[in-house]
């Protein structure tokens, strides 16, 4: 089966300023991504969109394909990930030829394991090229979240819920940015790299979910290291 990688990695970040190149046990940040995706071995290509020249450069030394700089139309904070991807996607098949996955690796999860990448393509091989997305379980149930209103504090939700104990609250699950692994035809048809009817991967460990988003994810980070 032929799976192609996906790396999207945008230059300027509004949290952590050069956030793909900050300093993670003596690495930039992206390149515990490269380094995984290599690792896995389950790859026909690892194609890297970026707008970054430095980032560029750096893929080199992992034999990434990076063959241009993405355009500015597409590197900007308000344009959706999917026309990034959908992007790199028509590029590479006009090149190379029809793949029957696409793996988006964030470089915002440095400690995805390779496991994860090779369990996720499993379940989308034995599931008919059907989308895997990463899950984990939310830690803050919304029904037990407060909002303000003309400063004052209620609940969230109905405050039938607020009076349940939290062991009899339904489980829910957030996406964790470790992996999407879509069909490029459902990519094309739904543009969203959230598709409906997609299988989940569920994942427990609260270091390898860890998505570096701001400056306490990567103080956190840091400590894991």
């Amino acid at each position: 089966m032929n799976i192609l990688a996906i790396i999207p990695a945008r230059k300027n970040s509004k949290r952590i300023k050069n956030k793909n190149k900050i300093v993670l046990n003596k690495k930039k940040l992206i390149e515990h991504t490269f380094l995984v995706a290599n690792k896995s071995k389950q790859f026909n290509q690892i194609l890297l969109t970026t707008d970054d020249k430095d980032i560029i450069k750096l893929s080199k030394k992992y034999n990434i394909l990076a063959p241009w700089i993405r355009p500015k139309s597409l590197s900007g904070d308000l344009v959706p990930s999917q026309k990034t991807i959908i992007h790199a996607y028509n590029w590479y098949k006009k090149k190379f030829g029809e793949v029957d996955g696409i793996f988006i690796l964030q470089p915002t999860s440095p400690f995805r394991k390779s496991k994860t990448i090779k369990d996720m393509i499993k379940i989308f091989k034995k599931n008919y090229k059907q989308s895997v997305i990463s899950l984990s379980q939310c830690d803050e149930h919304p029904e037990w979240m407060i909002k303000l209103k003309n400063n004052k504090a209620m609940p969230y939700m109905s405050k039938k819920y607020f009076t349940k104990r939290s062991q009899t609250l339904k489980k829910l699950y957030r996406i964790n940015g470790l992996g999407y692994l879509i069909n490029p035809y459902i990519l094309k048809k739904e543009k969203t790299l959230v598709p409906k009817n997609f299988i989940p991967y569920i994942s427990s460990s609260k270091i390898e979910n860890l998505d570096i988003d701001d400056e306490q994810d990567y103080i956190l980070a840091k400590k894991y290291i």
